[in-house]
């Protein structure tokens, strides 16, 4: 009797055992990678349905976008810069030649008028796309002529940006009456010169 029920303790023993194994082997084989793969799937979810957000986002503003770049284009926005099939010296004297013709335009002088000579170093000049010409010019006239100078400036096309202005007021008339100023401004622009660099070999062909 004694020996029956030790081996009927050893067998609930031996039972609970295999069943605790077999519970121990369902977590790790099914269990587990099932909760992996669920975890997996919900990330993947989550990223669809932000990538989704963000498409349609962009379809939203897609019309908005070509609008305003299409109204960009019929403003000139291949005439911001002058061309690459320009030089520097051309395209300073272009500027030199918008300069005087304000200034004239409004009874002004133009005293001087030169072409600076801070350029760009090789490096840079090669891995840029766009170059600067800068022209320093100085002129006397009335504040209005300094006015439409500057006004002219920023609304022309090409692109000319006003980098720094020294202003000192002179005598005016015999009367005493127009008051009038001497101005010494540097303007620049930009060309693509490095546009040109990228063609020559195109042109050999």
């Amino acid at each position: 009797m004694l020996n029956e029920a030790v081996w009927r303790q050893h067998q609930k023993l031996l039972s609970w055992g295999l069943l605790a194994l077999l519970l121990v082997v369902v977590v790790f084989l099914f269990i587990i990678p099932l909760a992996q793969k669920s975890l997996e799937l919900s990330e993947q979810i989550d990223n669809g349905y932000q990538q989704l957000s963000r498409f349609r986002q962009m379809t939203v503003a897609t019309p908005e976008f070509m609008a305003e770049y299409e109204r960009v284009r019929q403003n000139g926005l291949d005439k911001l810069f002058y061309p690459a099939g320009m030089t520097s010296a051309q395209v300073a004297k272009e500027l030199q030649k918008h300069l005087a013709t304000v200034i004239t335009r409004d009874n002004g002088v133009l005293i001087s008028s030169e072409v600076m000579d801070d350029q760009p170093d090789e490096a840079e000049e090669q891995n840029s796309v766009y170059q600067q010409v800068m022209v320093k010019a100085l002129f006397q006239g009335d504040p209005e002529l300094l006015r439409e100078v500057l006004h002219q400036a920023y609304r022309a096309r090409p692109l000319i940006f006003v980098e720094s202005l020294d202003i000192k007021p002179v005598e005016g008339d015999a009367g005493g009456q127009q008051q009038l100023v001497k101005a010494e401004v540097q303007i620049s622009t930009y060309w693509r010169g490095g546009e040109v660099k990228n063609d020559q070999p195109d042109e050999t062909d």
